[in-house]
């Protein structure tokens, strides 16, 4: 199944928003976002496979692969401004994906938002993709963002565990690769809660892959502050991408 899911209509796009999912998560994360972003702003995701719609399918067999897969998939996006929006492990894989892009076709995305992460090292207490269903869980507990009721359903837990554990051992067997940086700006979106996330060393690590570094966006809440401040992060997108085309595609709704 094609790992591209669009959640606006083409016909009416003047520029893409191409979101990569946090570890664990998937496409539907973003369904709802055009609704909250200019109307000529659209929005589509990547789903690796064995997530969301692509459930029972293999695993991706390495980061590498995943990203080739990507590039193939955002082809059809191409044909128009892209910014890429990375949640956590997303924002690596949108890292990775924008080097893609740039080896295979010479082009690069209009900018690149880093949420939530740094981009090469371990994050701060991220847990091994060997740990126990209960370590899990308690790491899960202290990132935030899953009700406790569905933490303590074992069916809940028997769908998730073995796709986060997958998207970590990804992560674990990342090539390290030290490219030239990129030329789009990179905007690093900060969690004031993020237990994970060390936000002057994310600022760090992501100002060196860009020779256009901006100034770190803190939002209210934990590492998945984007469901605590929506709004905020949503209305920073749209700043961002008019910001990214001189002013000139975005218009309000």
């Amino acid at each position: 199944m094609n790992a591209l899911r669009v959640w606006s209509k083409a016909d009416e796009v003047r520029m893409w928003l191409l979101c990569l999912p946090p570890g664990g998560g998937d496409a539907r994360l973003f369904r709802n976002w055009p609704a909250h972003l200019p109307e000529s702003m659209g929005v589509a995701a990547l789903e690796l496979p064995g997530h969301g719609g692509r459930q029972g399918e293999p695993w991706a067999a390495s980061i590498e692969a995943a990203v080739g897969e990507f590039a193939d998939a955002a082809a059809p996006l191409l044909e128009r401004p892209v910014m890429f929006y990375g949640h956590s492990m997303g924002a690596v894989l949108a890292l990775d994906l924008a080097h893609e892009l740039r080896s295979r076709q010479g082009i690069e995305p209009l900018a690149l938002i880093a949420a939530a992460s740094g981009p090469l090292k371990r994050q701060i207490r991220q847990t091994p993709s060997d740990a126990g269903d209960e370590e899990l869980v308690r790491w899960l507990r202290t990132l935030g963002g899953t009700p406790e009721e569905l933490l303590a359903d074992p069916e809940y837990l028997a769908e998730l565990l073995p796709v986060l554990r997958a998207d970590l051992g990804l992560l674990e067997r990342r090539t390290r690769r030290a490219p030239p940086p990129l030329g789009c700006p990179i905007h690093v979106y900060l969690g004031e809660h993020d237990p994970m996330v060390d936000g002057t060393a994310a600022q760090r690590g992501w100002a060196a892959h860009t020779t256009r570094e901006q100034p770190p966006r803190s939002f209210p809440g934990g590492h998945f502050f984007v469901q605590e401040s929506a709004e905020r992060v949503l209305a920073a997108l749209a700043e961002d991408a008019d910001a990214a085309v001189g002013g000139r595609l975005l218009r309000s709704r």
